[in-house]
């Protein structure tokens, strides 16, 4: 865990300096003044009466970035800094967390104090140019410089305490919330946990705390004594169930938090919903962020993806904190990202779900063709024999080890009812994907393969027992290609839904980093979305991709053997044949919607357009003549 770090900004004249020492020797921590930093060139244009400008400040504002992630793994320190502007202050956080200190006041005041300094390089009559350049942070702690230094001091040692209060609260420790709680302490974060004492819970905080807990965790039943455990600004993960479960938190919660407090949901929420509770609790200036994690109880304990939406400056005080958390991709680097504003992150994570979906049912769809001519252990060994070439996924290996899951001599999976529960999320993306005329045919189709198997009695009493074509000789490498083909589909269709909404919502997202974090952590990491980070830092949609393109024209007809076999034997393909209607769909340039065309305008006066002249049209067409 990173050792704390203090900056205290604001204009020449703010006290700064002789605040940040004072509180530098309340803190037992080294200080530094960021001026001592600056080039001689910087200091000389200063003392001619130049103010700097942004170009002069980047190589000054980078060594003090350097600096501040050496002394956060070193003892700590506390560092006097302008840091007027908000991409100054996101320089100096690229590589760490701090805690801000605003020293603001009056023009008036200021420049009083500044006129009655002598050897200083920074005169006062450049004053009013820092003023101009100052853009005040909207989070950290602001002063009034009127105040006694020894009052500002204590101001700041009592929002930000000097003892035992934990770098970070969870609420909720059902079966995520605890791996997640035991991700941070691992990673060395003080943390502090709360559950309610429902019936089925009374226990679990103490439970937590017998069997994880340690020097630097703390637990709490009484929310109010779980708030004042933490340090400010508080930084609470919330885990519990999506819906008006995390509306009754922020209900509980939110009369006991100040400004500047933040709140991350870590559930899988609407982004809607994410969307309308970041609004409401920035009236009371409290920061709210939907962050999706994916990976499962494993995921959340050793390393998850995760998913961030929200305010881009309040991002700097929980980056370090979930990148910490985050699982780490092939370079080292943590797969967790800032999405974008609002409930992007959420969205993000919703689309990855709906990706999810089709993933499995198409495995499962595999695992009906095959599972007759092949018994589990053939099977197994042929998805593991796949699973080390350009197929290999999470999904893929965890497929061939269920099958060989025995219990006593049967195998287990031969005793689960094929019975398919979902909880509602993954139709999600099918909603907005119609809402924005995006066609994601394969999640949907994915959805509604659950809720035919859901309908278990009435299968069974529609039950129809027509012969089935035998086929003992099963061509595997034309199924792989076929299998390669529709996956390469269903990742095309879940990007380009984020793309489309994206642009919808005026969203910013990078395809390319939403790829790179989902190599690994998440239930969907694969060798394929290694290849997609490439893929989209230079293509906005898979199709346009060579390579790529090039491969599913030549597993068309793979794709298409596969098809002929599930119907010669009898099962159902949605998710592969929602791949190939969608491919042939979208690379046919005349298909047949003329005729609907002309059917809206015969019954309903809908008008068409024609592919020989401009313009909207419409026909009497009950004149046949």
């Amino acid at each position: 865990m990173s050792k704390p770090l203090y900056i205290v900004m604001g204009v020449s004249g703010s006290g700064k300096t002789s605040v940040g020492r004072r509180l530098a020797k309340v803190a037992a921590l080294p200080f530094f003044d960021a001026d001592d930093f600056h080039p001689q060139a910087n200091v000389d244009k200063m003392a001619s009466g130049h103010p700097l400008n942004d170009e002069d400040r980047l190589p000054w504002l980078q060594v003090l970035a350097d600096r501040l992630a050496e002394w956060s793994q070193d003892e700590g320190a506390v560092l006097a800094c302008s840091a007027l502007k908000e991409k100054y202050r996101q320089i100096l956080t690229a590589k760490t967390n701090v805690h801000w200190v605003y020293l603001g006041g009056s023009f008036e005041l200021i420049h009083g104090r500044l006129q009655s300094r002598s050897n200083h390089y920074m005169g006062a009559q450049m004053l009013q140019s820092q003023f101009d350049a100052l853009e005040p942070p909207t989070y950290g702690l602001q002063l009034d410089v009127a105040f006694p230094i020894a009052q500002i001091v204590d101001r700041i040692t009592t929002y930000y305490p000097m003892n035992n209060k934990a770098n970070i609260g969870l609420y909720g420790l059902g079966v995520m919330g605890t791996s997640l709680a035991r991700n941070i302490t691992s990673k060395g974060w003080s943390l502090s946990v709360y559950n309610r004492t429902a019936p089925g819970e009374e226990t679990r905080v103490q439970e937590y705390l017998n069997t994880y807990g340690g020097p630097t965790t703390q637990g709490h039943t009484d929310v109010a004594k779980f708030l004042e455990s933490l340090e400010r600004p508080r930084k609470i993960i919330v885990m519990v169930p999506a819906g008006k479960a995390i509306d009754m938190v922020i209900d509980q919660l939110k009369p006991l938090l100040e400004e500047g407090d933040i709140l991350m949901d870590c559930g899988n929420s609407h982004y809607e919903h994410s969307n309308l509770r970041m609004e409401a609790l920035a009236k009371q200036g409290i920061q709210f962020f939907g962050v999706g994690v994916s990976g499962g109880e494993y995921g959340a304990l050793h390393g998850p993806s995760i998913m961030i939406g929200g305010d881009k400056a309040s991002y700097t005080n929980i980056k370090e904190l979930l990148a910490a958390m985050a699982a780490d991709d092939k370079n080292g680097e943590p797969c967790a990202a800032l999405i974008g504003p609002g409930g992007s992150g959420h969205f993000v994570k919703m689309v990855h779900n709906g990706i999810e979906y089709a993933e499995m049912q198409l495995l499962a769809e595999l695992y009906g063709l095959l599972n007759n001519p092949m018994d589990h252990e053939q099977l197994a060994t042929l998805f593991e024999t796949w699973n080390k070439g350009t197929e290999q996924s999470f999904l893929l290996g965890i497929t061939a080890s269920i099958l060989q899951q025995k219990e006593g001599a049967h195998y287990l999976l031969d005793k689960i009812l094929d019975k398919a529960a979902n909880k509602g999320t993954g139709s999600w993306s099918s909603q907005v994907a119609m809402r924005f005329g995006v066609p994601n045919t394969m999640m949907s189709e994915a959805v509604f393969a659950r809720y035919v198997s859901s309908f278990k009695e009435t299968r069974q009493a529609w039950n129809v027992d027509v012969p089935a074509a035998k086929n003992d000789e099963l061509d595997t490498a034309m199924l792989l290609k076929a299998y390669a083909m529709a996956r390469k589909i269903n990742h095309h269709q879940g990007f380009e839904l984020i793309r489309l909404a994206a642009k919808e919502f005026g969203w910013e997202i990078d395809l390319s980093e939403t790829a790179r974090i989902w190599t690994r952590g998440c239930i969907i990491q694969s060798t394929l979305m290694e290849t997609l980070v490439e893929v989209y830092q230079h293509q906005d949609a898979l199709l346009q991709q060579g390579s790529m393109r090039a491969s599913l024209v030549a597993d068309e007809s793979h794709l298409k053997n596969l098809l002929s076999l599930g119907l010669e034997q009898r099962i159902a393909l949605p998710c592969f044949s929602a791949a190939w209607n969608y491919w042939v769909g979208m690379t046919t340039g005349q298909g047949p919607a003329n005729l609907i065309q002309a059917q809206r305008d015969h019954f309903g006066g809908h008008t068409y357009q024609r592919n020989d002249k401009e313009g909207t049209f419409t026909t009497n067409w009950e004149n046949h003549g």
